[in-house]
């Protein structure tokens, strides 16, 4: 080994954060590398930092085209700028507290005899004979300890190959943009490249061939869409479409300052591969590998498609090795490692790529890997009590949701209509703004997620749905009336729309219908926390309604105005959620029956119970069939308080629960329990919906169903209150008008209440018709003065 240290009389000034790297060249006179005897080798290299021995060693391997100056060459090499300059910190990769160690490439700082020579084809070396020669390199200068391996493109199939061939060489690998192999749309570019330079070669025009094949690779290593939004289209008055400069600039600078060996050696060596093409020796090879590896890939890379980086985390982790996964979100593409560093930067943040000392050889992982933890950012529209508890669950759960599913949620802006209210200390710090369409086109906004509520918010969400930004959403108001609609444009536009606290607050009802493997038949459910807990008083506590009312508005169970869930308006807008996802029908509220619960009084609760029932708001939804016996033939949907048995699941559930009850083809009766009101329950069906995206757990909304609804109820038994005077011979009266009609009276009970009795009848099957002409004759009585008709759910 012999180091060359840079003439200082013949160096510019360097700029005060600039770094000076040593050279360091080992000379050998024969050399086998992968069958190539290569003879008169100089290996050559450059080093930032401590010497040797002195600090943790770090190695970075860039692509094809990279100097070995990551960090720039501080006047020692003529100039070279720095290359991964945000890479360059504290919590980084640190030149005074680690030894940074950067090999040339074969042809750009190393070399063997002959390699110049136009009349030798380069010999066929592979990755692994490029991971053999910086072996060598290590070896040569004296490098012995263990070492943290980084690269980008070719540097980072270098290291997968270094890590398998050298294992106690490599204590941890950073891969970026790479992969275990090379995918064939790669492949075939990569030879297009080769015999462009090869045709120029043949031409005696050697600049042009390394020109266009600079050209053609700019297209694969940028995104479509940075290059679409960057230059856009040939339009007319241009001689050239806007991209050509930027080609052109590439390609000659590309000719100018690289060596065409290198080129074609550099290019081969991906195509051959790093540990082969057989699935069986890649395994066998990832076996060997000891560091920990973190695996960072880019969704919009064409080069190194992100199914490579997944492949080759998913083979790592198959055979035990410690291995995390980390997406590098950008439209930079390929290049996005060099054009969004300091998004890279935030990335190997997270996964602590060099947090404190750099690593030793650990234990092999027995088991499935490590779960990386990746951040998605929040565009929240909407910041009073669901919007707080939502900031709440986010910062209590922040380390549980970590461990459990590997992502971290942030709240990165807020849009409010009033900027200046105080919206609690956990918004506080978070930008804000009154216009909610700004967080659609917002980057740093990965998906919407609105609280506002009201049919205003149309306009938001659809922009979002149409642009690709996923949106989770607790209106029920605008759901009730617009969900097909956003159904149907988020499938088209294969977008995301979750919507679980819209339905039943912390029940994940929307999540069992989207995912479940059976059909629905029938569903009823308590829907409404709100009536639930009014019912619950006028049950347990004898109260009137409207004190009932005013106890649940100041527990924050019911709003200021409560019309819409005491008239079943809100009960109403769920059910047509619910059965969207459950049969594929939408029918909005106006479309089927709906009854609040403002007509009951304590005395029902008390005669229901009498007779052994419980009275509760229930929406319900069946498929039935039609005369000639087309299961799908009708849907019957409605909202109305009924009877139900004593026995039945729903008839137990009080205070502000809900429950869902499910009648399934093959599964049989499925229930769901919980919370149906309150800030903190439906924060939670929020943040479901979130762990859903953030696990790409998402089924879309199906084109609507035109089924009919059902026009006319089925028979069913009725419950009977009638008010009146006291009277010693009505309740006899009663059923005998019942009895004429072709009806019988299962069971009565009685209430006083002053100067009124409340009688209460059980009435056997009937239908729609003949009830209503009981109806008829029991108004006829004198001294009735309320009469009040329940259906009874079986």
């Amino acid at each position: 080994m012999m180091e060359d240290s840079p003439a200082m009389s013949a160096a510019p000034v360097p700029a005060p954060t600039a770094i000076v790297p040593r050279r360091l060249v080992v000379e050998s006179a024969a050399m086998m590398i992968e069958g190539n005897a290569l003879a008169d080798v100089s290996l050559g290299g450059w080093m930032y930092g401590p010497a040797l021995g002195a600090a943790p060693v770090i190695v970075i391997v860039g692509g094809i085209t990279a100097s070995p100056f990551p960090f720039g060459d501080g006047g020692a090499a003529g100039g070279h700028e720095a290359w991964w300059p945000a890479l360059r910190a504290p919590d980084l990769i640190d030149p005074e507290r680690a030894t940074i160690l950067c090999p040339c490439w074969p042809g750009n700082g190393s070399t063997w005899r002959a390699f110049d020579d136009p009349a030798q084809p380069p010999p066929a070396i592979s990755v692994s004979g490029l991971a053999d020669l910086v072996a060598a390199w290590l070896d040569g200068i004296g490098c012995t300890a263990p070492v943290t391996f980084v690269g980008s493109s070719l540097g980072g199939m270098v290291g997968i190959a270094f890590a398998a061939r050298h294992a106690a060489r490599c204590a941890r690998l950073v891969t970026i943009s790479a992969g275990v192999r090379p995918d064939g749309w790669g492949t075939a570019t990569r030879h297009v490249q080769r015999e462009l330079v090869r045709d120029g070669l043949a031409r005696g025009d050697v600049a042009t061939g390394m020109i266009r094949a600079r050209q053609l690779g700019m297209l694969t290593y940028r995104g479509r869409d940075e290059l679409d939004t960057r230059f856009g289209a040939l339009t007319p008055g241009l001689a050239a479409p806007p991209v050509a400069a930027y080609l052109d600039h590439h390609g000659r600078r590309f000719a100018e300052r690289f060596p065409v060996r290198t080129f074609l050696l550099l290019s081969e060596a991906i195509d051959r591969g790093a540990l082969g093409s057989d699935p069986d020796a890649i395994r066998a090879a990832l076996d060997r590998v000891t560091a920990e590896v973190i695996v960072i890939g880019v969704p919009g890379d064409m080069l190194f498609p992100w199914a490579l980086q997944v492949e080759l985390h998913r083979g790592l982790q198959a055979v035990g090795g410690t291995s995390s996964l980390w997406k590098l979100d950008s439209v930079f593409g390929h290049d996005a490692f060099l054009a969004d560093q300091d998004r890279l930067a935030d990335v190997l943040r997270g996964a602590h790529a060099f947090g404190g000392e750099a690593p030793i050889t650990r234990r092999r992982f027995e088991g499935v890997g490590v779960q990386p933890v990746r951040e998605i950012r929040i565009g929240l529209v909407g910041c009073g009590v669901v919007g707080g508890g939502l900031l709440e669950m986010i910062e209590t759960q922040r380390a549980a949701i970590a461990e459990r599913y590997g992502v971290r949620f942030r709240v990165s802006r807020i849009a409010v209509r009033d900027v200046a209210k105080d919206r609690g200390a956990r918004a506080a710090g978070i930008p804000r703004t009154d216009r909610p369409l700004e967080l659609v086109s917002d980057p740093e906004v990965d998906v919407i997620v609105e609280v506002a509520g009201g049919e205003v918010m149309e306009p938001v969400l659809r922009a979002a749905l149409a642009a690709g930004k996923p949106v989770v959403t607790a209106n029920k108001v605008l759901l009730a009336s617009k969900l097909a609609d956003l159904g149907v444009l988020a499938t088209r536009t294969e977008t995301p729309l979750y919507c679980e606290a819209a339905a039943a607050a912390a029940l994940p009802v929307i999540r069992h219908l989207a995912h479940r493997a059976d059909e629905i038949e029938s569903l009823m459910g308590i829907v409404n926390g709100t009536c639930n807990y009014v019912l619950t008083r006028l049950e347990q506590d004898e109260l009137p309604l409207a004190q009932a009312v005013a106890e649940a508005q100041s527990l924050g169970f019911a709003e200021a105005d409560p019309s819409a869930d005491l008239d079943g308006i809100d009960a109403a807008a769920k059910l047509s959620i619910l059965a969207y996802r459950a049969f594929g029908v939408w029918v909005r509220p106006d479309g089927f029956p709906v009854r609040g619960i403002r007509e009951l009084d304590p005395a029902d609760c008390d005669l229901a119970e009498t007779m052994g029932f419980r009275i509760r708001l229930i929406a319900r939804a069946a498929r039935i069939a039609t005369a000639d016996g087309a299961v799908r033939g009708l849907i019957d949907l409605a909202v109305e308080p009924l009877l139900l048995p004593d026995w039945h699941l729903l008839a137990s559930v009080e205070e502000e629960y809900n429950a869902v009850y499910l009648k399934c083809a093959s599964s049989g009766d499925l229930s769901l329990f919980g919370k149906g009101a309150g800030a903190l329950p439906t924060a939670t069906a929020v943040l479901g919906d979130l762990i859903d995206l953030a696990q790409d757990n998402s089924v879309g909304w199906p084109e609507p169903q035109l089924i009919p609804v059902a026009t006319h109820a089925a028979p069913r038994r009725y419950y009977l209150r009638v008010t009146a005077e006291p009277n010693a011979g009505l309740a006899r009266r009663v059923d005998s008008l019942i009895r004429r009609i072709g009806l019988t009276v299962q069971n009565r009970a009685a209430r006083g209440a002053g100067q009124a009795q409340h009688l209460g009848f059980l009435v056997s099957s009937a239908t729609a018709a003949e009830i209503a002409e009981v109806e008829v004759a029991v108004r006829r009585l004198g001294r009735v003065q309320e009469l009040l008709v329940l259906g009874v759910a079986e």
